[in-house]
């Protein structure tokens, strides 16, 4: 579908209105706040994976690029999860961390999923549908 040239600039004008949102480099909100509930487990510490030297320096410079932007911080925490890195299917690296281990000491999140089915109905009625992909999710 070709979007006419009214519609070319809403899109246009939403975009500019939200530039920050639009950003490659991650940054920092207030608007929310997030804590994990691990009750009274004792800490869990995972030992790193071993990785090729290629990987080796892919962490390291992914750790590098995101204390430069603040996004994270040393921590002197008793807890630690490895690093993974998966592949995109752009062919880029995504930078994750294996939490396994956390999650099998927190109580499990009871929110129910929403409906594929109703999901869908709602979608049906829409013009356009777009995804947008977080750049770092920390």
């Amino acid at each position: 579908m070709t979007l006419g040239r009214m519609q070319r600039q809403q899109i246009q004008e939403l975009c500019t209105s939200h530039t920050p949102t639009f950003s490659a480099t991650p940054g920092l909100t207030e608007r929310a706040y997030h804590s994990i509930d691990t009750g009274n487990a004792h800490p869990i510490k995972v030992q790193p994976y071993q990785v090729s030297p290629q990987a080796k320096t892919a962490i390291k410079r992914e750790i590098q690029d995101t204390l430069q932007m603040g996004v994270i911080h040393p921590s002197g925490s008793a807890w630690a999860s490895p690093v993974v890195l998966v592949p995109k299917p752009d062919g880029e690296i995504c930078f994750c961390v294996d939490n396994c281990q956390l999650n099998s000491v927190t109580p499990p999140d009871n929110y129910p999923v929403p409906r594929t089915d109703e999901l869908l109905e709602k979608l049906g009625q829409a013009q356009f549908i777009s995804a947008l992909g977080l750049t770092k999710g920390y």
